[in-house]
This record gives C-alpha cells, structure tokens and sequence, in this order.
C-alpha cells in the first residue's frame, strides 16, 4: 500500500483502516503531522498501534515518507489534504482510538479563526470516529487560541486542562523550540 494518500487522486473514498494496514489494531490519529516527529515516535515505541498524519503540505509528507521509509515503519500512513474534509469524507464511524492536535496554525486575526482546527464541526467529527472510550490531546502555545479552543472542546467531551510540566518530553519539534524559549504551553486532554 502506498505510503502516502492523496485524495486529490484517489477522491474522498471511506478508509477501511483493517485493509490498508492489513491489521485490526488500535489507529492514532494525529492532525497537521509537521515533520512527523510525533507520528514516527508513536509507530516506533507502539509497533502494536496504527498511525495515520493528516497533513495539508505535501512537502512535509515527503520528509515525513523519507523518515518513515529509513526506519522501515510498517505502521504508518499519511493522507495528504484538509483534515476537516479527511475526517467527514474518510474516516469511518467509531474507528479512532486516539486523536491528536499539535501546535495547529492559530489563525490569529479575526477573519482567519473560522480556519482554526479546532471549531465545533470538526470537533463533531473528532466525536463521531473516535471510539467510545477514545481520547484526543490538544496542544498550542498560543494562549489566546487556547482560552477559545478549551471550551469547545469541554462542550464535547470530558476533557482536563493541563500544563505539562519539565519530566513531560516535547511531543513535536515545536515543542521543543517553544520549551527552549520559555514559551508557555497549553494542553487540554479529553475523552470520549
């Protein structure tokens, strides 16, 4: 099976995570997959779990694939276009053990927060295919994001506000740089 998936090709066709991994196990999703620092962790230490990375740059898929295919990783999977649009076209019902959300783009003015990940339709989705039982993490350093993006997502599910502390290991690459600098992180956990 081809690493990456492009809708673009392929059209928005509903995935069938047991054929494409050709397993039954567990799938982690992670939204905006960056340079996969999280996703290629995950499928190291958890070889029993499937990771899928929805990310819009096709560049950071290539450097992702690159990362993955060095590693010999059997367990991952990118689909490469919105995760909005990936989520409701794609995704199966109840079929997402865990879903994660790092550093998303804050969209900071006020014309552009409409394109913020984390909003009520896309969290209804997040709620649709996630398991009963499934959880999901939020991360920003983006304080304002962060105030209006907790709420919501306490209006769908059972979710935890929570400051990682210095024993917690940066997740992605800009957690790491944002921790060197001093910058604040916000995380919100929550479960279904």
């Amino acid at each position: 099976m081809e690493l990456v998936i492009n809708p673009r090709e392929t059209g928005f066709v509903r995935v069938d995570f047991a054929q494409l991994f050709g397993n039954t196990n567990p799938v982690v999703l992670e939204i905006g997959s960056g340079k996969g620092r999280f996703l290629i962790a995950t499928a190291t230490e958890q070889p029993d779990v499937n990771v899928i990375g929805i990310e819009k740059s096709l560049h950071y898929h290539r450097v992702i694939a690159e990362r993955v295919n060095k590693r010999h990783l059997t367990n991952v999977r990118l689909i490469n276009h919105d995760a909005f649009l990936v989520l409701q076209k794609m995704v199966p019902d109840a079929s997402i053990a865990e879903v994660h959300v790092y550093f998303p783009d804050p969209w900071p003015r006020p014309k552009e927060q409409k394109r913020r990940i984390i909003r009520e339709e896309v969290l209804a989705e997040i709620r649709r295919v996630l398991v009963d039982g499934g959880s999901g993490i939020y991360v920003t350093d983006h304080q304002e994001y962060f105030e209006s993006a907790a709420p919501l997502i306490e209006q769908v599910f059972r979710a935890e506000r929570r400051v990682p502390g210095p024993d917690d290991p940066p997740r992605t690459n800009y957690e790491a740089k944002y921790r060197a600098e001093g910058r604040p992180i916000y995380e919100v956990r929550f479960w279904k």
